[in-house]
């Protein structure tokens, strides 16, 4: 991740309005704050962290509720670039995931490389191997078989 330490700290107080504490689940800007979910999010869309940051330094220094709001009137496609990369980030945290009840692919919290080798290794592999799964079609009236 290459946001600046004031970009970051704009990002975190923008997670912290947007997704606060509940009652079971943490506040966004507790649980990114070591940067390695967002950093995680970046890497999953990198032309996400360029916009993230142009966002950051125009709000920066504004009341993170405030400019929120104004951000989905004015830019709405701004606004879904910051939510996707906060959300994202914040439901692939294990302590998150507990809290809403889903703790991920037991027991291998699930994220977003996981989720490839489950489907290589595990769920793919095994079908590759196997018979056809299908019924054949069956002759039309008037077709001689093959």
């Amino acid at each position: 991740m290459s946001l600046t330490p004031a970009q970051f700290a704009t990002l975190l107080a923008l997670a912290g309005a947007l997704i606060p504490a509940g009652e079971r689940e943490p506040a966004a800007d507790t649980v990114l704050a070591d940067g390695y979910w967002l950093g995680r999010g970046f890497a999953a869309e990198p032309p996400l962290e360029a916009v993230v940051a142009q966002i950051c330094d125009r709000l920066r220094g504004q009341d993170p509720a405030t400019a929120l709001r104004s951000l989905a009137e004015v830019d709405p496609t701004e606004f879904d670039a910051l939510t996707t990369v906060v959300a994202g980030a914040y439901y692939m945290v294990p302590e998150v995931r507990v809290a809403i009840g889903y703790p991920g692919q037991i027991p291998r919290p699930a994220g977003l490389t996981e989720a490839v080798d489950d489907l290589e290794e595990e769920l793919i592999a095994p079908m590759l191997g196997s018979e056809p799964r299908y019924r054949p079609t069956p002759d039309r009236p008037g077709e001689s078989p093959a």
